[in-house]
């Protein structure tokens, strides 16, 4: 269903009896479209979220993963995020959890950076070396277990607890920890994840009075029914729904982060907060938003989804030169890809591609849209003759574990029949390939059961 946002000037009071949750998602801090990087996007959405958190006084702040664009985000998005979630943690406790493009390694680091407070105390003269410091950011990296930091509890302004439970993204394949034996025991992927969120539910709710807490459930997955944009089909194919209708009623919010378009799901229990920019082409149009929940102990729960209009917009625009510039008002400062077309009521003699004054056609269209970021120009006067550079290459945001899973099942799985005579597992090479890739790309070690032999097939095969 299509959301009506707010204004955060809009968003009302909130009630005395209520808690209030702000739910925010998939930044993508690092992200790029054609190369150019989205810094100052990030930073002016980033800085109109935290007025929304300053307006809405949230008693917690839920980020529900995909913090970062890939494993290893470079200092200044590790700077970026440190930062943020800081300013963020002086309005409400903030919890933050891994998504699919997180790096377990990243985020463990980035919890040690943000959950020191001793800086700040002894800064402000009233460091204790004796006294107990609560982290106000709580960053998990890997899904874990109840006792393990997946359910917590928060006092809240009305009185009453709210009790949130955290689960971070599941890899289909690449689990360890409190969760490996759940999973392998069960023939589907989501008949491990409902085992997962039925166990940590049962301990959310063991001591639980209906009658002043209230409860969360926040987790970066695909749930059934939702719409999708351009997260990896790997992920949010029907095989990877989880269907949130288990999810106990008792929970007066479900946040979701993973899919990019902000949406309500499970019978409008709970939402997709989605992204905070148009992260790629497929994006193009989608509206932004943070969702702030008003949770009231024995009462339907009031959600509020409000705009963020900062940050450059994406556009894609196909015109004759001669009528270009009658775009550039609505694509202002813009990242815009721009295809010319051939001019209007011209025929094929008609055509001409010099354009007058200009010794490129980029720099055409660069003098057409001033104020654009100019991403991609293609010339399509004459598709027939449209050369490499020309061409349109989709955006992506697969990560290479996954590409190379895509590749396995198209092409690789007959090579590995045909070249090791049948004994490799394309699953397992699957697997492998994912360790080897987390283990290089955060400087983390790893052991491989049955390299030797998958070696071995393979040097048999030259």
């Amino acid at each position: 269903m299509s959301l009506r946002t707010i204004d955060r000037s809009q968003l009302p009071a909130r009630p005395a009896a209520a808690v209030r949750v702000l739910h925010t998602s998939d930044w993508h801090l690092g992200v790029a479209v054609r190369n150019e990087p989205r810094d100052r996007d990030h930073d002016a959405v980033l800085s109109e979220l935290v007025e929304v958190a300053a307006a809405a006084g949230p008693d917690l702040v839920v980020h529900t993963g995909d913090l970062f664009n890939g494993g290893r985000p470079g200092m200044a998005d590790f700077g970026r995020a440190i930062r943020v979630l800081r300013e963020l943690a002086d309005v409400a406790p903030v919890v933050v959890m891994a998504g699919n493009h997180d790096s377990a390694v990243a985020l463990e680091t980035l919890g040690v950076a943000v959950s020191d407070p001793v800086p700040e105390l002894v800064a402000a003269g009233t460091y204790d070396p004796d006294a107990t410091c609560p982290a106000r950011i709580r960053v998990l990296h890997r899904p874990t277990s109840a006792p393990g930091g997946a359910v917590a509890t928060f006092p809240t302004r009305a009185g009453g607890r709210l009790r949130l439970v955290a689960l971070p993204f599941v890899h289909a394949n690449r689990v360890a920890g409190e969760w490996e034996d759940v999973l392998t025991s069960h023939s589907t992927y989501t008949d491990g994840i409902r085992k997962i969120c039925d166990l940590l539910t049962s301990a959310a709710f063991a001591d639980f009075d209906a009658a002043s807490d209230v409860a969360v459930f926040a987790s970066h997955l695909h749930v059934s029914g939702a719409r999708t944009s351009t997260e990896k089909e790997i992920h949010v194919s029907s095989e990877y729904a989880t269907d949130p209708a288990h999810l106990s009623p008792d929970y007066g919010y479900l946040a979701f982060g993973h899919i990019h378009i902000a949406q309500a799901v499970a019978a409008s229990r709970g939402r997709y907060a989605g992204s905070i920019l148009e992260v790629d082409f497929g994006e193009e149009g989608e509206a932004k938003q943070v969702v702030v929940a008003d949770l009231t102990p024995g009462r339907p729960t009031a959600i509020h989804d409000v705009a963020l209009r900062a940050g450059r917009r994406i556009h894609r625009v196909t015109a004759p030169y001669s009528r270009l510039s009658e775009h550039a008002t609505a694509i202002g400062d813009g990242l815009v890809e721009v295809t010319i077309g051939p001019e209007e009521g011209g025929g094929e003699g008609a055509i001409t591609l010099e354009i007058p004054g200009f010794d490129s056609l980029a720099a055409a269209v660069h003098d057409a849209l001033p104020d654009a970021t100019i991403v991609g120009v293609l010339d399509g006067r004459r598709p027939e003759t449209a050369v490499a550079d020309d061409l349109h290459i989709p955006e992506t945001t697969e990560t290479p574990a996954e590409l190379f899973r895509g590749w396995l099942a198209e092409s690789g799985s007959p090579l590995l029949a045909r070249y090791s005579t049948g004994h490799a597992d394309p699953e397992r090479i699957a697997r492998m390939f994912e360790e080897i890739h987390t283990a290089v790309t955060t400087d983390s070690e790893v052991e491989l059961d049955g390299l030797a032999r998958l070696l071995t097939l393979v040097e048999g095969a030259d």
